[in-house]
């Protein structure tokens, strides 16, 4: 559902795009990453359809998608952030993990449910 979000959330420069992984050259990730004005996509009709970007655009470097839990923990401690949301993954070790950190590490750690709805100021 990501390009459903992307296409009903890009043309509005309060709505922000946060990377955690490698873009792929040449792929939309790749172009949006780099601030390209516009994107196309094919739509669900089939056809070419162009997207404003004027949303926020942000990189976290260094995140592998790859990591287990013990390789998360380290990267947050030297990250050392007031708040984590933690969205990618089962839904009970993503709860377990929220609960973890802010217990063990006192950060504000939430992990939403689906569809929930969190506003980053």
């Amino acid at each position: 559902p990501i390009i459903e979000y992307f296409q009903q959330l890009a043309h509005d420069k309060r709505n922000a795009i946060i990377f955690v992984s490698y873009q792929i050259e040449g792929t939309l990730g790749r172009r949006v990453q780099k601030g390209m004005p516009e994107v196309s996509i094919i739509n669900s009709e089939g056809k070419i359809k162009v997207i404003k970007c004027s949303l926020e655009v942000h990189t976290v470097e260094g995140f592998s998608g790859h990591s287990d839990r013990r390789q998360i923990i380290s990267y947050l401690r030297r990250l050392k952030p007031e708040n984590i949301i933690v969205c990618h993954g089962e839904r009970s070790k993503c709860s377990r993990l929220a609960d973890y950190l802010y217990k063990r590490h006192k950060v504000n750690a939430v992990s939403p449910d689906i569809f929930e709805t969190i506003r980053l100021r």
